[in-house]
């Protein structure tokens, strides 16, 4: 994985995330997720931006000591212009635990409802590919910088990482729009799923270098 870089002269470079970025990555993946139909089934208050954001920057935060979290950086005002949590090999289930140590926070997020809810998505996991592969979380860039290439640049370098190991990777697309996307650099639908009351996600993978 690469560490840091601008990106082909678009203004931005591509870097791993530390600590102190987190209230940024909160704020910017807020703004993302604030249409997505996830974020809509889980937050009840609205506009959901500001909660989504806090729910996915405790996810990023969580998954921030395997060095996966990346985020895109204005090259001149340093602003954060959108962020990607990856987790590596055999590092993507994350325990019920390493979240009911943040329960207030869910609470405050999502409230009592919600947690419930949280509960759901987590059910998810249990459709997870058990083969090693590197694991596409979430991936957002701020509605303000859309088409400027930043969520391909914020998977180029683990998708690098896969062809050089030989790995497969794996995402959960919860809007049936973004499925081109992914499928321009390689990731293909193996099966839809429902959340029970809830959206529909499109389970995706790509094969690792034959």
């Amino acid at each position: 994985m690469t560490g840091t870089g601008v990106n082909g002269g678009t203004g931005f470079g591509v870097r791993r995330a530390t600590r102190a970025d987190l209230p940024a990555i909160g704020q910017v993946l807020g703004r993302a997720f604030d249409d997505d139909p996830v974020m809509n089934f889980v937050i009840r208050s609205r506009p959901v931006a500001p909660r989504a954001g806090l729910l996915l920057g405790l996810v990023a935060q969580v998954h921030l000591p395997d060095e996966s979290v990346l985020v895109a950086e204005d090259s001149k005002s340093g602003e954060i212009l959108g962020a990607a949590v990856w987790a590596p090999p055999n590092r993507w289930r994350v325990p019920l635990t390493a979240y009911l140590r943040h329960l207030p926070t869910l609470i405050h997020i999502v409230g009592l409802r919600g947690v419930t809810k949280v509960k759901v998505l987590s059910d998810i996991e249990r459709h997870h590919p058990p083969e090693p592969h590197h694991y596409l979380a979430v991936l957002g860039t701020d509605p303000a910088h859309r088409g400027r290439g930043i969520g391909g640049a914020l998977m180029a370098p683990v998708l690098e990482r896969c062809d050089v190991e030989g790995l497969p990777a794996y995402l959960e697309s919860s809007k049936q729009s973004n499925v081109p996307f992914y499928a321009r650099v390689g990731f293909r639908v193996t099966a839809p799923h429902t959340i029970r009351n809830g959206p529909t996600m499109q389970f995706m993978w790509r094969d690792a270098p034959s």
